[in-house]
């Protein structure tokens, strides 16, 4: 004989369940192919180049579709700010993009580029101290 839900949503707010769990236990079928359970992962791009070194380029491969916005860290307030924008979408040109840092004061050059799924951007410091970071 099945549980009343009333029942099952007051022993699952008794133990502080909340009501998608209460309901969830009181509405779901034993049978497995009636009732799957769904999963879903987001994935975060993040990265942190850390100080930028001359001559040392930062790389960072991007592994899921999205528009990814980044800043240096010590210039994320200055006037205008200092940010870059890497877009991973399936029908871009190329699967590699290099960004210049601080060619021409705070700034990345360009500020966006594309890239594939799986593709890398390429980060070089030219002057003064940045960081690439997400």
């Amino acid at each position: 004989m099945p549980r009343p839900r009333s029942i099952v949503f007051v022993f699952a707010l008794a133990l502080n369940l909340g009501l998608a769990a209460a309901l969830a236990a009181g509405g779901c079928s034993k049978n497995k192919g009636t009732n799957p359970v769904t999963t879903t992962t987001t994935t975060t791009e993040t990265f942190d180049s850390r100080t930028l070194v001359s001559g040392t380029p930062f790389k960072h491969t991007f592994s899921t579709a999205g528009t990814f916005a980044y800043h240096c860290t010590f210039h994320v307030n200055s006037t205008p700010s200092m940010t870059g924008t890497v877009v991973v979408k399936a029908d871009a040109m190329s699967s590699a993009a290099s960004v210049s840092v601080g060619s021409a004061g705070n700034n990345f050059d360009p500020t966006s580029v594309s890239i594939t799924p799986g593709g890398t951007v390429t980060w070089n410091l030219v002057s003064v101290t940045h960081t690439v970071t997400r």
